[in-house]
Parts: C-alpha cells; sequence; structure tokens
C-alpha cells in the first residue's frame, strides 16, 4: 500500500532537504498516531505540530489540507498492522483454526479500537479514509478465505458465498467492537465471549463441511461472486 505521507523512497537520497522534508512528514505523522491513540478522533492542526516539536507554518508546508495527514497517518497504521498474517496450518483442527483466529484478531482489533474510532470520525473529512477502510475490510475477509479454505471448498458457490459472509460478520472487527464499545466487557470476557459465538456461528456456516484438510490455494474462489 503506497503511504501518502511518504511519496518518494529515499533510502539512497542524499539530498539534505529531501531527507529533512521526509523526516519531518514522518514526525507529524507519527504525532498523528500518537494522539489518535490518547482518544483524539480528530486531531487539530496546532495539536499535531506541538507534539512533533514544529510549527504549524511547517505542518501547512508538507499538509496544507489535513485529510492528507490524516490519510497518510490512517496508511501507516494499516501498514504497519496488516502487512503479515500468521500462517495457517490446513490440517489444523477447525476448532485450533478458531481459537487462534479469535486470540490473533482480539489482539489486534483491541490495539486498533482508537484507530478505528479515528477512521469513522474522520472518514467525511478525507474520503480516501473511507476507501481504505473498504480496502482493509476486503483483506480481512480474504483471510478468512485462507484459513477456512479447507471448509469452504467443500461447499457449492452460493453456500460458499454464504458461509464466508457470516465468517466475516463473525470474526470482522464490528464483531468485536460490538463486544467492547457497546457491550463494554472487558477485554478478556469480550475474547471468550467472541470465541464461543464465533464457534456456534462457524459450526452452522460451515454445517456439513468435511473436516479433511485441503491446500489454502483455493479459498480464493470463496471471495467471488457466484455466476447468475
Amino acid at each position: 500500500m503506497r503511504i501518502v505521507g511518504f511519496p518518494l523512497d529515499v533510502s539512497n537520497v542524499r539530498d539534505e532537504r529531501v531527507v529533512k522534508g521526509q523526516s519531518i512528514r514522518r514526525s507529524l505523522i507519527q504525532a498523528t498516531l500518537d494522539l489518535v491513540h490518547t482518544g483524539d478522533t480528530e486531531p487539530s492542526a496546532g495539536a499535531v505540530a506541538m507534539i512533533a516539536g514544529l510549527s504549524s507554518r511547517t505542518l501547512s508546508q508538507h499538509f496544507p489540507d489535513l485529510s492528507d495527514l490524516y490519510t497518510a497517518a490512517f496508511e501507516l497504521a494499516v501498514s504497519r498492522a496488516f502487512s503479515a498474517d500468521r500462517p495457517v496450518d490446513p490440517a489444523a483442527p477447525l476448532t485450533s483454526r478458531i481459537t487462534l483466529l479469535v486470540s490473533d484478531r482480539a489482539q489486534l482489533f483491541e490495539e486498533w479500537l482508537p484507530l478505528w474510532s479515528f477512521a469513522d470520525r474522520v472518514r467525511r473529512l478525507a474520503p480516501a479514509i473511507g476507501a481504505g477502510v473498504a480496502r482493509l475490510r476486503q483483506v480481512l475477509r480474504e483471510r478468512l478465505a485462507i484459513w477456512f479454505a479447507a471448509e469452504l471448498e467443500s461447499l457449492g458457490p452460493e453456500a460458499r458465498l454464504a458461509g464466508l459472509d457470516s465468517l466475516e460478520r463473525a470474526f470482522g472487527f464490528d464483531s468485536w467492537m460490538n463486544l467492547r464499545e457497546r457491550q463494554r466487557l472487558s477485554p478478556m470476557r469480550a475474547s471468550r465471549t467472541w470465541r464461543f459465538t464465533a464457534e456456534t456461528i462457524v459450526q452452522q456456516a460451515l454445517a456439513g463441511s468435511p473436516r479433511h484438510p485441503r491446500t489454502p490455494e483455493t479459498a480464493k474462489k470463496a471471495t467471488e461472486c457466484p455466476s447468475p
């Protein structure tokens, strides 16, 4: 994913002005993320500049529009958190994969609660963040197709699509946010509740599918809509 705040690869650049400019951008973007993690869902230019130890004029020179700064901060956070995924053992029992996935996503989504609130707040000011959220949801959906490739592949096209929709509902960020933000459950209790609920939904969504392992390369089919 291209990071808006870093339009150039300066790893081999010797021009001190370019290097300094990118360093300033990094400071401003990191300051924005620092404020978001403290609960500021719409950091002001003044607050960002102060945290970065720079002037508001310097900020406006590098980011004339705050929406660009917000977008750069969001995309950098995404690149840090979602650049890699735990390898999946297709031969592992279904219950083991569910437990591992719940554990991984509970930790990841808990860290992302402030960033999700930030994205929801500023997406009207920065439409690119709305598009980034949509891409992020698609990435998470595609990873679910890999985690449960063995079961999904055994289903017909329509059942496979419906099954993946159910998995996305069970393991998506909205599910975790509902437990933490709306039901006000502690992280530990939310994780236990999430696992129980996910196991129930998964068993229903994948009912009748065989439990023998298959390679995850076929998971891509599960993300495709059936032909009319």
